[in-house]
């Protein structure tokens, strides 16, 4: 099963155990990773009758018998063989909200790997507080849009300052070229933005101070 470019990046950053893909989709991504022998059993999440339907059917085609379909709210009925968790294609607070919802359902679960849509800051900050840290990171560019991906690891929280949380404690050191490309491309909107004289001050204040931000990762 060929996996777009954003989900080969998730597939790359996950150990062999137990997943929970919660908001699967089509399972394209729980499929590949038990076809390949990543994984010999995992579960795809999905909370609405029409896209579980769609999933079961994906999953009986593919003959992927270790993995069970289960039409959940969130992790609100993850097994308790689970130690893996992987959660793409929603809002930050999403993710937050559904982890948060269920944190005895966490007990067990070493890994988590998100791939968020927005609130990308805030999502490091509230799952660190939760018992892990960010063990990897990964940037790519789809179709135009950049997506990043965050692995977390059960562990000792540690201190992420304020750079850490917007821009990422891996991203940031390693400044691959997507990373780069990413933040070049959000100055030049700055500057086209800057270029409007009618813009009040106050956004001129926090656009020049965004301008600033980036400039000192790069």
């Amino acid at each position: 099963m060929k996996l777009s470019k954003r989900l080969q990046a998730i597939y790359d950053m996950v150990p062999s155990g137990v997943v929970a893909d919660v908001g699967s989709d089509h399972g394209k991504l729980i499929i590949s990773l038990f076809q390949n022998g990543v994984i010999t059993k995992g579960y795809a999440i999905e909370n609405k009758v029409g896209p579980f339907n769609h999933l079961k059917k994906a999953i009986e085609d593919n003959k992927a018998d270790g993995i069970t379909p289960m039409l959940s709210d969130g992790i609100s009925q993850l097994p308790s063989d689970v130690n893996i968790i992987v959660i793409a294609g929603m809002g930050g607070f999403n993710v937050i909200d559904i982890l948060k919802k269920n944190p005895r359902k966490l007990k067990n679960v070493g890994t988590i790997i998100v791939d968020a849509h927005n609130a990308i800051p805030q999502l490091r900050k509230q799952v660190c507080k939760m018992g892990y840290v960010i063990a990897d990171e990964d940037i790519i560019c789809e179709s135009g849009v950049y997506y990043e991906i965050i692995k977390f690891i059960a562990g000792e929280a540690k201190y992420l300052d304020d750079p850490d949380l917007e821009f990422g404690p891996v991203l940031r050191n390693e400044k691959c070229i997507t990373f780069k490309e990413k933040y070049q491309s959000r100055i030049n909107e700055i500057d086209n933005l800057l270029s409007n004289k009618n813009i009040p001050q106050s956004k001129v204040k926090e656009l020049t101070n965004e301008k600033e931000r980036i400039r000192s990762v790069l």
